[in-house]
């Protein structure tokens, strides 16, 4: 079977190696000179190396994208700086670990590592996990994060130093608009889980030779080759006059639908592809920081108090001169979720007010930084509401699929979500 896949992020090279599984032909096509989609490497004039995209962070839940590494003799330990769940802030006045212990035990331990928190706020944990896991992880339709929260009787302090940075690090979305169910399947998969699923996974190498390109070692690839239309003859479909027996469309969600109306012009069809309109996008940005020398601070990643409107809106930094291993050494990277409120302002400004932040708040003096770059990806994920609707990987058109992190499954927008779509793309092809 020969199978044409358009893009080369992780739902499409997913996509490849399930395909090469199963014995296929691809052919992947990626408008981009590079791949890796939202994680790719990003070569830096200003920095004077290589950095990602953006500072990327996975979770030992992330069981589809590890058990591929492994697939292509890629141990993850060697790739990745692990350890357990620790929400810190860089002030260390709030701090929630998990234990080094099996399950249970990881979370009955934490009171004992964690800092800040009060007993009754362990308790008011364990009342959500509880009821959570009582509704076997399903909430009402149409809940928000926030109203969930609030039934379950979390304090505002703990939500505001626990929940909501969680929320926003899986959703890309504040609290009082995230859909509970998305974030109930993070925190089921995760806290509800064992310890290694609790684990923080912060790559030591740049993302696009983290393993996408192993997983297309037996794929035909062209780069710099965007696909503008895909055109239907009889069972097959053309691609610049390449027939394909199959074709997984795994792009953004606006080039995805301008790919499917160039199919048919059928109303019912038409309907479908109508659905990828209804999404609509937060921005992150990440600011990598040049240090001089080092930063002594000692820890990979903290917290940050985050101004909701003004410019200081740093919400987790990672120290990779904390990491001789990590390819990024020694760059300091700030992430900002959700970061529309950024748009129009200068980037030195937003830099200089995020430098401030940090000293402001962190016991080590950040030293003198010589280079700064501010990367935004614009469309970096789906503001994940309620009742929001996702198209369904399976299209109305036979042996068209869709992949990506904003297609229909358990996941919100993260990495997961689009190497487990890929996957399950390429095994719903049907061979005629």
């Amino acid at each position: 079977m020969n199978i044409a896949i358009i893009g080369a992020g992780w739902a499409g090279c997913a996509a490849a190696w399930q395909a090469h599984k199963l014995g296929y032909r691809a052919t992947v096509f990626e408008a981009a000179p590079i791949i890796g989609g939202r994680a790719r490497k990003h070569s830096s004039q200003a920095l004077g190396q290589i950095a990602d995209n953006g500072q990327h962070i996975l979770l030992g839940a992330y069981q589809s994208t590890l058990a591929l590494m492994r697939e292509l003799d890629l141990e993850p330990k060697q790739h990745f700086h692990r350890f357990d769940l620790d929400i810190s802030s860089m002030k260390a006045d709030f701090c929630f670990r998990t234990a080094a212990l099996p399950a249970p035990w990881h979370l009955l331990g934490a009171p004992f590592r964690s800092r800040g928190v009060k007993f009754s706020e362990f308790l008011q944990l364990q009342q959500l996990q509880r009821y959570l896991k009582k509704q076997r992880w399903q909430v009402q339709p149409g809940t928000t994060v926030a109203e969930l929260l609030q039934q379950t009787g979390q304090s505002t302090r703990l939500t505001q130093k626990l929940w909501h940075p969680l929320c926003v690090a899986a959703l890309n979305t504040p609290i009082e608009q995230a859909c509970a169910q998305l974030f109930a399947h993070v925190l089921r998969d995760s806290l509800g889980a064992d310890r290694s699923a609790t684990q923080m996974l912060i790559p030591l190498r740049n993302m696009s030779d983290l393993w996408p390109q192993r997983a297309l070692q037996h794929a035909r690839i062209h780069t710099r080759h965007p696909i503008r239309a895909v055109q239907r003859q009889g069972q097959q479909y053309l691609l610049d006059g390449q027939p394909f027996d199959g074709v997984i469309i795994a792009t953004n969600a606006p080039s995805a639908y301008r790919l499917l109306q160039s199919l048919d012009t059928e109303k019912q069809k038409l309907d479908f592809a109508n659905q990828i309109t209804s999404l609509d996008y937060n921005p992150i940005a990440t600011l990598y920081l040049k240090p001089e020398k080092p930063w002594e601070n000692p820890h990979v990643m903290r917290m940050l108090d985050e101004d909701l409107h003004g410019l200081a809106a740093g919400q987790w930094v990672f120290n990779h001169g904390a990491l001789n291993n990590s390819e990024l050494y020694p760059l300091i990277a700030v992430t900002i979720s959700y970061a529309n409120r950024l748009q129009g302002h200068d980037k030195t400004e937003i830099a200089r007010a995020i430098i401030a932040q940090i000293n402001h708040q962190s016991p080590w003096p950040l030293p003198t930084i010589t280079a700064f770059e501010l990367i935004t990806e614009k469309r970096a994920t789906f503001i994940a509401k309620p009742h929001l609707s996702r198209p369904h990987p399976q299209t109305p058109w036979p042996n068209v699929l869709l992949a990506g992190d904003w297609v229909h499954n358990d996941y919100p927008a993260v990495l997961e979500g689009a190497v487990r779509s890929g996957i399950m793309a390429a095994k719903a092809l049907q061979p005629h």
